[in-house]
């Protein structure tokens, strides 16, 4: 149907389809009653502004705050990320939006990524999956979502000029991978493209990513947005593959239908983009219906997530706790929960439940102990709080002492800068340790942080950021009322420099080399023998639960089938509780092929009564066992004995199946160039450039000093720091900073340093751009006959 309608759409039409009405909304066709659409953020749910308001113009309209991906992950359960899904997308309805930003699928390649909160994990497999679960539920309620950061935006510093370097298997099997199954299982409306340059080329631009990966051999139907400000160059975008460029604040029609006319722009591409820009309206204003959810019911909904996305880290038997009596309680987070990150996630939740809310509530108002211990303003800490804190400890019996970052410390636009927990919080440990070694930690943290304090408390539950029903959730779950079934879905370092990318993550303002290719968090970890503080796919419960090994239904597999598989969980415990059966592949040893010791295939949580048995069962297709071939372009398997295991956690294995998997295909073993990834090194992969460049294909990419004259439209705003336009900028940009939070602040004056000269056309007309780049270049004359004869900015594409 939206074939048919293209026909009918004239050039001036189609053209002004392809790019956003303003920060939030989508043009429609008006004179064939083709109505445009309305779209928001959403990772945490809907925030939605009013008008073209954004972050740090004012407050989102008020909304569920459902925990984040990095705790929903954790949940490892893919019926309930899709009920969440289901009641965003509700929500989005009785709201008049169309469709939400999320989820976001980049891979957690390093714990200092700024945005890992927003992200579902280190595995593309439970990336793809949670994904898939989310998108189907948001868009069963007739609401569109975005998948994004189509990809390799494992990192925020310098996010919209750097260039991920980044070989083909890696590309292919970890950041691809995720949105290849998300695409195919779940059809989401929209993909956005990421901010950085891939391998050379901006993701916006890129053919290869776009139209030949996405459009052609994902067969993907839908529509591909820029991020946000994220285009090099709007019109050669249109012609890679990019179908709407975000957001929009001055006409492009006529620099499109000029491109269309002198053949810059093929008309064939235009017509591509507008019938699937049509195609997304028509789902978008479909008949389909939804279920109206309550405000109480999306809340209780909330409060679910976050019980099954808890993560039980340690437990030296003091929990659970059978009562509140002869217990104090340490730590603002617990009556200040960090229950969201910053950036363009951040909402206005209708209510948020501290764990010191729920406490009081149950237990009364003068029955609950509790001492503050460290401020979260980022001001300074005040020396009778930990005294205070201290000398409740020394009353107390037990001690629950909540832990965790800074609301500023996790944002979109900066990276985190350590794995430090701030170090106030570490002295009031040791100094409620010296007087009270009854500790149980609860940690309110979106990504991995080193743990001093690990071996000394009895106990650790990890909340993620849990969303505004977190608060209830800890309370039910440190007191027994449910038993903690989350499992981390990345891995827990000890130390920062004990990660893979350690002294070349995040990468300069211009490259980030993904030396560590295929060999991801726990990839890394368990093929380099690496030690860690909790390994990916890591647990407890009250419950105990007994694994059979798994019984295959057949052990040999050929191209073109599949393979059963069971595996018996019994609950050996008197507690009810929910069981995560994870199963891997170990892969032939000694293969021409470099792969990791194991790796995921497939995960399933079921819950047991005490007593009770259930199989758990799976399919394993033999295309699950292909890593990508860079001969062929394409995913090939190498034969010969694997290994299919159920597992605790990655590092677990209770239980195995051999199964012999045929091929005839022969692979070149790259043993002798590449040596370092079939030996992985304990330290890393810092000093091994030739390795490197041996499975990339080509040198590594020579960097340059940006901060020199000429600048050019993707030089940023820091680079011209020094001139006399930019010092101007800085100073302007200091008397008119938005907002009164630290955290959005800091966001701003980093986006700020880090913004190409290219998108200040966002805040100032278009033709104003060209004169700064001229004053900065020292082309004062040049400047002066721009602007005076208001030359149109035109975007020349910079490599």
């Amino acid at each position: 149907m939206a074939s048919k309608t293209i026909k009918d759409i004239t050039l001036n039409e189609k053209v002004q389809l392809l790019y956003g009405d303003g920060s939030w909304h989508l043009r429609g066709v008006p004179r064939l009653g083709i109505e445009g659409i309305e779209l928001h953020d959403g990772p945490f749910g809907l925030v939605r502004f009013r008008d073209d308001q954004s972050l740090g113009d004012a407050k989102s309209e008020p909304s569920i705050c459902f925990p984040g991906p990095c705790a929903l992950a954790a949940s490892w359960n893919t019926d309930l990320v899709a009920e969440v899904g289901k009641a965003v997308g509700s929500l989005c309805r009785e709201a008049n939006t169309h469709m939400i930003l999320a989820p976001g699928l980049n891979i957690k390649r390093n714990p200092l990524c700024g945005r890992n909160f927003e992200y579902l994990s280190e595995d593309p497999l439970i990336s793809g999956k949670m994904a898939s679960a989310y998108v189907n539920g948001v868009q069963s309620q007739g609401v569109g979502t975005c998948i994004k950061h189509f990809a390799c935006n494992s990192q925020e510093s310098y996010r919209m000029v750097n260039d991920s370097i980044v070989d083909d298997r890696a590309l292919h099997e970890i950041y691809l991978k995720g949105f290849e199954i998300a695409v195919k299982e779940s059809h989401p409306w929209a993909v956005m493209s990421s901010y950085n340059k891939i391998n050379g080329s901006y993701a916006s631009d890129s053919d290869y990513l776009l139209w030949d990966t996405l459009k052609v051999n994902w067969k993907y139907d839908g529509v591909v947005m820029s991020d946000w400000g994220g285009t090099n160059d709007y019109v050669y975008s249109h012609g890679h593959g990019l179908d709407i460029e975000m957001p929009c604040f001055h006409s492009r029609k006529s620099e499109i239908k000029k491109a269309v006319k002198n053949g810059t722009l093929s008309l064939a591409r235009v017509d591509d983009s507008a019938a699937r820009i049509i195609r997304l309206y028509r789902r978008c204003h479909g008949d389909t219906k939804y279920t109206h959810v309550h405000e109480k019911d999306a809340h209780e909904l909330a409060i679910n997530a976050a019980l099954e996305s808890c993560v039980l880290l340690k437990n030296d038997g003091v929990l659970p706790l059978k009562s509140l009596k002869q217990t104090c309680i340490i730590g603002e987070l617990a009556r200040t929960p960090n229950f969201q990150g910053g950036g363009s996630s951040h909402l206005t939740p209708y209510e948020v439940e501290s764990f010191l809310t729920s406490a009081k509530a149950i237990h009364g108002e003068d029955n609950v102990f509790f001492a503050p211990g460290y401020r979260i303003d980022g001001k300074e800490d005040e020396e009778k709080l930990s005294i205070d804190a201290v000398d409740l400890a020394s009353r107390g019996g037990r001690v629950i002492l909540f832990m965790g970052l800074r609301q500023n410390a996790e944002s979109e636009g900066y990276d985190r800068e350590s794995l430090h927990l701030p170090e106030d919080q570490i002295s009031l440990f040791n100094q409620i340790y010296d007087v009270n070694q009854n500790i149980i930690v609860v940690l309110n943290v979106g990504a991995p942080v080193e743990l001093p304090f690990k071996d000394k408390a009895k106990a650790i539950l990890l909340t993620y950021l849990p969303g505004e029903g977190g608060g209830e959730a800890v309370f039910r779950l440190l007191t027994g009322a449910v038993s903690p079934s989350g499992h981390l879905a990345e891995t827990w370092p000890s130390r920062a420099y004990d990660v893979p990318s350690f002294g070349f993550y995040p990468g300069t303002e211009m490259i980030s080399l993904y030396r560590e290719s295929i060999y991801v968090g726990y990839r890394y970890y368990l093929t380099a023998q690496k030690k860690v503080n909790y390994p990916f796919g890591y647990g407890l419960s009250y419950a105990r639960f007994r694994y059979g090994d798994p019984v295959l239904s057949t052990n040999k597999l050929a191209p073109k089938k599949d393979v059963e598989v069971a595996v018996s969980v019994e609950n050996v415990s008197n507690v009810a509780g929910k069981a995560v059966v994870q199963i891997y592949q170990e892969p032939p040893k000694g293969g021409n092929v470099f792969k990791p010791l194991r790796m995921l295939l497939g995960f399933k949580k079921i819950f047991l009564a005490p007593g009770e048995s259930k199989i758990a069962r799976f399919t394993v297709r033999y295309d699950d066992l292909a890593h990508w071939d860079i001969e062929s372009s394409s995913f090939q398997v190498e034969g010969g004995d694997y290994l299919i295991q159920v597992c605790e956690d990655c590092q677990t294995v209770k239980g195995y199946a051999k199964l012999k998997v045929s091929s005839d295909k022969t692979f070149k073993s790259l043993r002798n160039e590449a040596h370092i990834y079939y030996n992985l090194p304990d330290d890393g992969f810092l000093p091994y450039d030739n390795d490197f460049e041996q499975i990339l294909g080509r040198v590594i990419p020579v960097e340059y000093d940006r901060g020199n004259r000429p600048f050019d439209l993707n030089s940023t705003v820091g680079n011209i720091r020094n001139t006399f336009v930019g010092q101007k900028i800085h100073e302007v940009a200091r008397r008119i900073a938005i907002g009164d939070n630290e955290e959005t602040k800091k966001m701003m004056e980093r986006g700020l340093e880090e913004l190409p000269l290219r998108n200040l056309d966002m805040r100032i007309k278009p033709r104003f751009v060209p004169v700064i780049l001229d004053l900065a270049n020292g082309q004062y004359l040049k400047a002066f006959i721009h602007l005076i004869f208001r030359k149109k900015r035109v975007r020349d594409r910079v490599k």
